[in-house]
């Protein structure tokens, strides 16, 4: 396995295949059809096949072509992680004996020891049952005439027909959603070997539901039985992971942009300690009065009594005492737009920590959040 650390440079022994492999995903593209930029720079060294490599934002675990498997850790603690993912919530999830590989069960180990728990036991309880409109084409006919499909599949003829009609069913939404994210982890290696038994083992419960991803994700409130394995789905299948796809690349990985799941960890610590205010995600700001329209989008805006009062930039970096300049340049035309006289910079943090300072009328902050402050309050 090959082990690295976001924005890390490691020195690390590959196979011409396997640098030509991780050149490919130093490229990234915006475009949906090819793969995220995974790595930030792969150099070769003095040494004979031996690379420097430094990954991106992502953190997760995909598989080369060659078999051997990339781990992409987070610089941060795992419980620090694990806070972020929004498994510290129900830390219960996560206690478990395993026989762990050399070094530990890495972050995906985790996640899907979480999942199968979980999928385990709402399997053993019996999973959730909807009514499904389905058509019935033969004898016995139930239901009501389908006229339309009667005309176009039969032609109206007297001694067919063709009925539709309401019947209980385990394919529904929230099942097909919990499928998908077993399919996802069945593709993944994992450390401890169990896990790959345990999800194999589901495999006949979830097999006959395909449906829609993007589809199942939309779901109102699950039932409360089902409400760690819909958060713990919803984390494998929805926009924060990316797929390196389009690249050549032989197995499907999970990477967690962990930029995005610092914006969403922000968010919500935003509107638990302001719950008096709403707070806006990704505020549109015009930059321009006269001219063509260019627009910015704030990571957050904070509305009291109808009108903004600040703004909240997210850097998912280890804090700093003092800003970049080009991170004051934002924070202060962000301010300056809105008609604010506060900008804050949030960034992850072990504990509390503040600076302040003034542009013009403009009061800046650089903060400092622990990442167990909302973790403790969702508890």
């Amino acid at each position: 396995m090959i082990n690295l650390t976001e924005y890390e440079t490691s020195s690390v022994q590959l196979s011409p295949d396997e640098a030509y492999e991780l050149a490919t995903l130093t490229r990234g593209s915006a475009d949906k059809a090819q793969g995220p930029r995974v790595v930030e720079r792969l150099m070769p060294t003095k040494q004979a096949g031996v690379y420097d490599i430094q990954p991106g934002p992502y953190v997760g675990r995909f598989r080369l072509r060659t078999g051997s498997v990339v781990d992409i850790r987070s610089r941060f603690p795992f419980q620090d992680l694990a806070t972020l993912l929004g498994l510290g919530r129900k830390a219960t999830l996560l206690r478990h004996d395993v026989t762990s590989a050399l070094g530990g069960p890495g972050l995906m180990d985790l996640i899907a020891l979480a999942f199968v728990r979980e999928a385990e036991r709402v399997a053993g309880q019996g999973l959730a049952k909807g009514y499904k409109q389905t058509r019935l084409a033969r004898p016995p006919y139930a239901g009501v005439p389908a006229v339309t499909a009667h005309l176009n599949a039969h032609g109206g003829r007297a001694d067919r027909l063709v009925t539709t009609a309401k019947r209980l069913t385990a394919d529904i939404a929230l099942n097909q959603l919990i499928a998908s994210a077993h399919r996802k982890l069945c593709q993944l290696s994992y450390q401890d070997k169990q896990i790959n038994v345990r999800l194999r083992q589901l495999t006949p419960v979830f097999r006959n539901f395909n449906g829609r991803e993007d589809v199942a994700r939309r779901l109102p409130s699950p039932p409360p039985r089902y409400r760690e394995i819909h958060e713990l789905a919803r984390l494998v299948l929805d926009h924060r992971t990316a797929l390196p796809a389009g690249t050549g690349l032989a197995g499907v990985g999970v990477l967690f942009n962990m930029t995005k799941i610092w914006e969403n960890y922000v968010g919500r610590w935003l509107r638990a300690h302001q719950p008096e205010a709403v707070v806006h995600s990704q505020y549109p700001i015009m930059l321009i009065d006269v001219g063509p329209a260019r627009r910015a989008r704030a990571d957050f805006v904070v509305e009291q009594g109808g009108r903004p009062v600040a703004v909240y930039d997210a850097k998912y970096r280890p804090w700093k005492e003092w800003p970049n300049t080009d991170e004051l340049y934002q924070l202060f035309t962000y301010a300056s737009r809105l008609c604010v006289d506060r900008a804050t910079l949030v960034c992850p943090g072990s504990t509390a920590l503040s600076r302040q300072m003034t542009m013009g009328n403009i009061l800046i902050e650089t903060l400092a959040i622990p990442l167990d402050e909302v973790a403790a309050r969702d508890c």
